[in-house]
């Protein structure tokens, strides 16, 4: 049965923890992770007034094969960085074949959540880390059919909140109901970040619900 694992690091045994050491200001939110051929392809939000500094650190990292900013905002960038199939955390959750969720830093730590077929895969990913040195934490982990509501369809509570009282208000409808920025207003964080939670828990939604015949 698949699981849902809640997992942690800390931020030196992650390459983008080890590049924010120099650029202690800037912020980072992993948005997903791609297999290549050769390594992983992921792409991540960065804000701070120091991108250019954090790109440059990060492409010093030995397991990073390129970094290349792809859009830039007033508080931030997207980038998307080429890393090598080296011994890794992000190597690690490849062989393990578990879906990322979610990947947020909190002080010294990078929390993770997965979606994992069934809990060997866990289990997997656990011994490759105690193999390669990595100090993971398994924080917490459940058989979907024990999870909330969202939880099962791969929602954080912000995804989930948002998603409903955007659909409440009408944001779906045709015309729309309310804006980003109304419902920025309303959960007290920028549009932007309305627009990503959306776009993150409405991805994990179809994943869950029309992609994996397994759940």
């Amino acid at each position: 049965m698949s699981v849902i694992a809640e997992l942690s690091v800390p931020v030196e045994d992650f390459p983008l923890g080890r590049a924010l050491a120099t650029t202690p200001d800037m912020q980072i939110e992993l948005e997903r992770i791609v297999p290549t051929d050769t390594g992983a392809l992921p792409f991540f939000w960065v804000s701070g007034d120091d991108v250019d500094a954090f790109v440059a650190e990060l492409e010093r990292e030995e397991d990073v094969d390129t970094v290349c900013v792809l859009d830039r905002f007033e508080d931030g960038a997207l980038i998307r960085a080429v890393w090598t199939a080296t011994p890794g955390l992000v190597e690690g959750i490849l062989q393990s074949e578990a879906t990322l969720l979610e990947v947020m830093r909190y002080d010294d730590v990078w929390r993770f959540r997965l979606r994992s077929p069934d809990r060997e895969g866990v289990a997997a990913l656990q011994r490759y880390c105690a193999d390669n040195d990595i100090d993971l934490r398994l924080d917490r982990i459940n058989d979907l059919g024990e999870v909330e509501t969202g939880q099962r369809y791969g929602l954080t509570d912000d995804q989930r909140r948002t998603i409903v009282r955007a659909f409440e208000e009408g944001y779906f409808d045709d015309p729309r109901g309310t804006t980003l920025e109304a419902l920025g207003t309303e959960f007290d964080i920028s549009s932007r970040a309305v627009s990503k939670r959306l776009r993150r828990g409405l991805r994990n939604l179809v994943d869950a619900t029309l992609i994996r015949d397994d759940l």
